[in-house]
């Protein structure tokens, strides 16, 4: 992957992106496989929202493709912060599912039943799924905070 050079973007700036975007989405279903504002499918949002800030890289593929990825580091549930991905890996019949946290309480992902919605972390069904977090590499807790830094990819 290359190097984003876009210093304006942060947690903070990839949260109000997928916000944004979800906002423009009321009344669209979940469309599997879907990767534009025709319709979006999970991964496909997210990938829509990262691609709107980081013009010098691509980001696509499914969610075993950003579990994988070597351009995300892996973020302690304590140390989550706004911008980073929320992963639901597949789990006792359950598929991946993926989605960008927002806030302290929220994160926001397109939902086979509510298409692009937040949804509070507290969340009965999310809650109980196993979980894990993460962060665009080169995107310190620094610049998670502070509205600075680039986005280094391998």
């Amino acid at each position: 992957m290359a190097v984003s050079t876009n210093s304006a973007v942060n947690g903070q700036g990839i949260a109000a992106k997928a916000v944004e975007v979800g906002g423009t989405m009321a009344d669209k279903a979940y469309t599997w496989g879907g990767k534009t504002t025709d319709g979006f499918d999970c991964s496909g949002f997210v990938s829509y929202v990262l691609n709107q800030l980081f013009a010098n890289t691509t980001f696509g593929g499914d969610v075993a493709g950003y579990i994988a990825s070597p351009g995300f580091d892996d973020v302690a549930e304590a140390d989550r912060k706004a911008g980073d991905l929320v992963i639901f890996p597949a789990h006792g019949g359950m598929p991946n599912h993926i989605g960008i946290v927002v806030d302290a309480t929220h994160w926001i992902g397109c939902q086979s039943s509510t298409g692009v919605a937040q949804v509070l972390f507290s969340n009965v069904f999310w809650k109980a799924r196993p979980h894990k977090y993460r962060r665009v590499k080169g995107l310190s807790t620094v610049a998670m905070n502070s509205g600075r830094g680039t986005a280094v990819f391998a």
